[in-house]
Formats: structure tokens, sequence, C-alpha cells
């Protein structure tokens, strides 16, 4: 079983990257996907089985506590269970790579069994690397394949120190760039050099909290357009990374939000539940559930509880 670990900050293209390569081996390999998400409730791993078989999704309320003792084992279930050829796992945005690599060692994976695929988000690579230098340098040091997404967002001469900046960090990995759905899922599987460790701190790692719900019912699309440009407008708070599926009027929708980019597309599919997941350093969480229910046309929540909340500090 050969293993792709597909790290990268919140947003930065991870699931899309996921389905394209998943698609691409599936005629000649047996897939399993395996989701990590920050948050009692997961978005992408339900989004992922709609599209592709052998999809696990992993939920951790803590992804420093948890996460890297509830990956492994779920890698060593999956390798007994499914048999597949290829792992592909979806890391948490928040989480440090070095946490995934004691989980593999902890599921007795050999080195050149996995590689570890580091998307870049051209747009936010910036702030993101003000904020927190030595974790997000550390993500970036330890992959043995970059892929800069989204960089026809950026102007050229912003990119060119981009890619300055990645070379530095990692001078060894190959440095893919393009659409996400043209990559070669040869070059994405690449296992190459590891560039020099740089050290880190826990302290340095950003702490976040999560807003997670599920529910059953109808939600109105126009008030749930007003909740997006409420978060835009940060009335709840700082929020980093908001998502969602929920069943409107005339069928479900996706809500993404990025401070850089929001949006709410019709979705294709029926799904058991809608579901909400929002995750920043600062939330209004009494704001945020008040406003998530008034959304709602027929109020039926799965949860007794109003909200969902936790936060994990390293």
């Amino acid at each position: 079983m050969f293993v792709n670990i597909v790290t990268g900050f919140l947003g930065s293209g991870k699931t899309t990257l996921i389905r394209h390569l998943a698609r691409q081996l599936a005629p000649r390999e047996r897939v399993a996907v395996l989701v990590g998400e920050y948050g009692e409730v997961g978005v992408d791993g339900l989004l992922l089985a709609g599209d592709l078989p052998g999809v696990v999704e992993l939920n951790s309320k803590c992804i420093y506590c948890t996460m890297n003792a509830d990956l492994a084992a779920e890698i060593a279930r999956i390798k007994r269970t499914m048999e597949p050829q290829r792992l592909i796992v979806e890391y948490p945005g928040v989480a440090a790579v070095q946490g995934l690599l004691a989980a593999l060692r902890m599921a007795d994976l050999p080195v050149p069994q996995f590689n570890i695929i580091h998307v870049v988000d051209a747009a936010a690579f910036g702030l993101w690397y003000s904020q927190s230098p030595r974790f997000i340098g550390s993500q970036v040091g330890r992959a043995d394949v970059l892929v800069l997404n989204k960089g026809e967002e950026v102007p050229p001469e912003e990119l060119d120190r981009l890619v300055k900046t990645l070379r530095c960090l990692n001078p060894h990995a190959p440095l893919l760039t393009g659409p996400l759905e043209g990559l070669d899922a040869a070059q994405l599987s690449a296992v190459g050099r590891k560039a020099r460790r740089r050290s880190w701190s826990a302290q340095d790692i950003p702490g976040f909290f999560s807003f997670a719900q599920r529910f059953r019912g109808i939600f109105a699309a126009q008030q749930l357009l007003g909740f997006l440009k409420k978060i835009n407008a940060s009335c709840f708070g700082q929020v980093v990374r908001a998502k969602g599926i929920f069943c409107c009027e005339d069928g479900w929708v996706h809500m993404d939000y990025l401070p850089s980019a929001a949006s709410i597309k019709p979705l294709e599919g029926r799904y058991a539940e809608s579901r909400v997941l929002v995750i920043g350093p600062t939330l209004a969480m009494g704001r945020l559930a008040s406003a998530v229910l008034k959304c709602l046309r027929q109020n039926e929540c799965l949860e007794e509880e109003d909200w969902r909340t936790f936060h994990c500090t390293g």
C-alpha cells in the first residue's frame, strides 16, 4: 500500500487535488481516501464520498491530543480491512506534519511507502507564513512534492518572490504548477530527499476554535447568503475558514468561505443531512449558532445542544 499524504493550510485546495488524484488512479489501482477534519462534524469527507468509493472520514475534537493516534489506528484498519493499493490521506490544515509522521511510524509504514504532497495557496501563503513562519516552514520543508495553487490570483512579481521562498524552505521537492486537475499522478507520487529539518514550537501553531453542527430540515437560500455576508463582515469573530452543505428549497448547495473568496453554489447529489464547519482564532459561538438556526425553515437540529465548540491550544 502506497500512501499519499496531502497537507496544506486551510483552503489551499487539498480536497480538489485529492478528488483529481483518486479519479486518475482508480482505473488501475484500488484506492481509498482518509479525510482528517478539525471538528466533530466534517464536510470534505461527505463531498468526496459523493464522487468516490472508499472514502473514510476521521473527525477530531483536538488535533494535538487525539488526531495522530486516531490517524495511525485508522490507517492500520484501512490497510487490514479494505486492502487498498493506494491510500490518499487529507491531513487537517492546522495540524503539524510532525505528528503525522509519528502516526505513520506507529502504523509501521516504512518510509518508501509514502510521500507528502504539500499544497500552497499562492494568494494566502504570505499572510500565514508571516504569522507562523516555523510552523508553515516545517510543513513546506518536509514535503516530497510541492503544488502551487491559485498562482493566477497574484501578480507575477509576487509569485516570483513566493517561488524563491518555497525554494529556500525546500530546495529538493519538485514544484508543480498549473490547474490541479491537470497534474499527473506519477509526479504527485514522487518520493524525494527531504529538506533540512527546521525548528518549530507548538506555540508557533495558531490556536483555533471550531464551530461544527449537523441539521435536518430545509434552509432558506437567501438567509444562507446573508449568513455568508455576515461571516465576511466579521460579525462572528475572525473566521479563517467556513464550509458547509445545506438542503434548500430547490436542492442542495455548497457554501465555501475564505477571507479571499466566498461562494454558495448548487451541489449535485443527495445527502442525509446538512452540515456546517467554521474555524477561526476567535469565534462568537452564540451568535454563530443563532445565525445558522435562523437560516432553517424547518428547525430540526440533530444534536440536543445548539452548537458544538472545541479549542486546542497545543
